[in-house]
């Protein structure tokens, strides 16, 4: 999607285009919403001509384009959006219904389709018997899935804050000596700062006591999310993050970064309900952090705070666990067969077929599509 080259590209070959949106409904109208404000520099900003309940943002933590009122991007965004063929979105129906509406109706695309969760799309039955076998073989090799095997149901916090979000040393230091105290077990994936000292005798105190695992690689996400150890998972509110959470019906503690993870915070704790800020007192005072810039350090003792009041027994942890499964069952029933998102994705093809078909009739161009064709670059 944030590629905005693409649509002439298409317009040259002769075929249809359809953008992907890495955000969800929700996001995407936000920042579509925020930036017809041009100007508009309150230091609290409501989105305009949005949905109940009422959305409001501190300036600081909005994206730094809209901040600052540069709107080129996002305004050559939104033309490819309004001239390709359509909008595919990883997200349904069902999780995002008044949000999607506005997409359908509003005329900011041609077309739109609701085709996720993504996480949630069954795999073939050969496919899965073959991960299946593979997991078999590889269960005892596992350190992660074995750790989580001797911990009892959702005794663990999942900590992770994706592969693009990175954290200075100080505030690195802070989370571990919060996770420390919390009394929580937990799984820690440290991604871009594998030469990140722990402070002096810590990894080993949390490893004697096995209390926590830190990965300093790419970790098994999907599998760490659904294993019944994972009580809560910390999470940036990346939107693919997030949509993984929801399939395993896991509730979250947010930390968001940077760029529309702020607005999606809202849209987890205010709209869905299947999380909480973890840091609430920065939250209120606008100290929140950029890309690679904190511009204030969550203090350890805050990490601890919110960990052992939202995964306590009878925890604030325990409501968002139930809203969260029943988005978890909605996310599979729209990706299985009669489901929204399956609905959603069939029409695409039809419609892609049906354009393709039409071209050929009005101008004999060489240009085709057989189902097979669409169906696997759209996957891939």
């Amino acid at each position: 999607m944030l590629c905005t080259w693409n649509g002439s590209i298409a317009d040259e070959l002769g075929v249809p285009c359809v953008t992907f949106s890495v955000m969800g409904a929700f996001s995407m109208l936000a920042v579509r919403h925020l930036a017809d404000e041009v100007g508009n520099d309150d230091a609290v900003r409501e989105v305009p001509r949005f949905p109940v309940p009422p959305i409001r943002i501190p300036r600081a933590e909005l994206p730094n384009f809209l901040r600052t009122h540069h709107y080129s991007f996002i305004n050559s965004l939104n033309s490819l959006q309004a001239d390709c063929f359509g909008l595919a979105m990883n997200t349904s129906s069902d999780l995002e219904k008044p949000y999607c509406e506005i997409y359908r109706r509003q005329g900011y695309v041609k077309r739109a389709y609701f085709l996720g969760p993504v996480a949630s799309l069954p795999l073939p039955a050969a496919a899965a018997a073959e991960e299946r076998k593979e997991k078999d073989k590889k269960k005892n090799k596992c350190i992660i899935m074995d750790w989580l095997d001797s911990k009892p149901d959702h005794s663990v916090a999942y900590v992770s804050f994706g592969s693009m979000a990175h954290a200075k040393d100080a505030q690195l230091d802070e989370l571990a000596l919060g996770l420390d105290a919390s009394g929580k077990s937990f799984l820690w994936v440290v991604r871009g700062k594998e030469d990140w000292n722990s402070p002096k005798g810590w990894e080993e105190r949390v490893q004697v006591q096995d209390r926590g695992l830190i990965i300093r690689a790419w970790a098994p996400q999907t599998a760490i999310l659904g294993h019944p150890a994972v009580g809560a998972f910390v999470t940036h509110c990346g939107w693919n993050s997030i949509l993984e959470t929801v399939a395993a019906g896991l509730p979250v503690l947010t930390w968001p970064v940077f760029f529309e993870q702020f607005i999606t915070e809202r849209q987890v704790t205010e709209v869905l309900g299947i999380g909480e800020p973890l840091w609430p007192d920065g939250a209120a005072a606008g100290l929140r952090s950029e890309r690679n810039q904190e511009h204030e350090v969550v203090p350890g003792q805050n990490v601890a705070r919110a960990l052992t009041g939202f995964m306590g027994a009878g925890g604030r942890g325990d409501a968002a666990r139930i809203k969260v499964m029943d988005l978890a069952a909605k996310a599979r029933a729209a990706v299985a067969q009669g489901g929204s998102s399956h609905r959603d994705f069939h029409r695409l093809v039809d419609d892609l077929m049906a354009a393709a078909a039409a071209k050929r009739r009005t101008f004999m161009h060489p240009f085709s599509l057989s189902r097979t064709s669409i169906c696997v670059s759209l996957i891939n």
